[in-house]
């Protein structure tokens, strides 16, 4: 009988064991212990995570160690605005899934449905509205403060999205630098663009081009300037030298001081989304760099 009650105990002893081993130990971050098993949960329920989380779950594919980084973040997080007397406890997420559940016209019951479909415990779908919460208050009270996005830089990129867009319409500032073509003994223009950007940066003219003149030209719309100026202005970049163009006897080249787009209908309907737009990618940016930063700020032992 002893014999026998040895053996049994041994046995269960033995595979207690093995299934430690299989949920092993994966990464400490501060007091925050990650086992395998959670990252391989993530992973089973990644599907569905994505669809309730996309801002955290926003790659198109994960391993194990991307898996890890998202915990990792999320525990700073937490613990970043915490510090700034930003806790969303219990309540507050039950409140936030009523909310949906309202929105959605969707009962207690068809939600645990959908989650049961989608292989998700309550209690994990309960926690991913959490970390949901938490970063969207981490993006609005510690990231947005540190980007900002100019109104030059709407119109760049609405210019580019819409270069064969014959109807865009500028407004410009510019330096008329030019000279008698009947001066010139090498009237290459080439060599017109390299003198002025030497003197640009020295103030120092050939003596062939001594009798340079320059005009300023401010407020210039395109209904001003002929046609072919125009289309030249048109794919000359704010703080950059046009091509050279030939009239009435002198060269000209045209440095571009200012380059704004006049505000049509059009880029008005547009202008919030690609606000919207550039904000999400420098958010990015941003968020990679105040990671990189504050890791040094915390234990983490990665075993991955």
């Amino acid at each position: 009988m002893k014999i026998l009650l040895l053996i049994i105990i041994l046995g269960s002893s033995s595979a207690w064991a093995s299934e430690k081993l299989i949920d092993k130990l994966v990464a400490v971050v501060n007091t925050r212990i990650v086992s395998l098993s959670e990252i391989n949960r993530m992973d089973e329920t990644l599907s569905a995570r994505k669809e309730i989380s996309p801002m955290i779950y926003s790659e198109t594919k994960y391993d194990k160690k991307k898996l890890l980084d998202i915990i990792i973040k999320s525990f700073i997080i937490r613990d970043k605005i915490s510090a700034q007397g930003y806790i969303i406890n219990d309540d507050a997420v039950e409140s936030r899934i009523k909310m949906t559940e309202g929105r959605l016209g969707l009962k207690r019951a068809d939600l645990l449905n959908f989650l049961k479909s989608k292989k998700l415990t309550f209690e994990e779908y309960f926690e991913v509205i959490r970390e949901t919460m938490e970063y969207n208050v981490f993006a609005s009270k510690i990231i947005a403060p540190l980007i900002s996005v100019t109104e030059q830089e709407i119109k760049n990129e609405y210019y580019r999205r819409n270069t064969a867009n014959s109807a865009l319409a500028f407004k410009y500032n510019l330096v008329d630098f030019y000279i008698k073509e009947s001066n010139l003994v090498d009237k290459n223009e080439n060599r017109f663009l390299e003198v002025l950007k030497d003197y640009q940066l020295t103030g120092k003219l050939p003596e062939e081009y001594r009798d340079l003149e320059t005009n300023n030209l401010e407020n210039l719309t395109e209904d001003s300037l002929s046609k072919e100026l125009g289309n030249t202005l048109k794919v000359t970049s704010e703080g950059s030298f046009s091509k050279a163009t030939s009239l009435g006897g002198y060269l000209h080249i045209f440095y571009v001081q200012k380059k704004d787009l006049v505000e049509s209908q059009d880029f008005l309907k547009f202008k919030e989304q690609i606000q919207n737009d550039i904000f999400m990618e420098k958010g990015k940016a941003v968020t990679n760099n105040w990671f990189d930063r504050e890791f040094s700020n915390y234990y983490i032992k990665n075993l991955l």
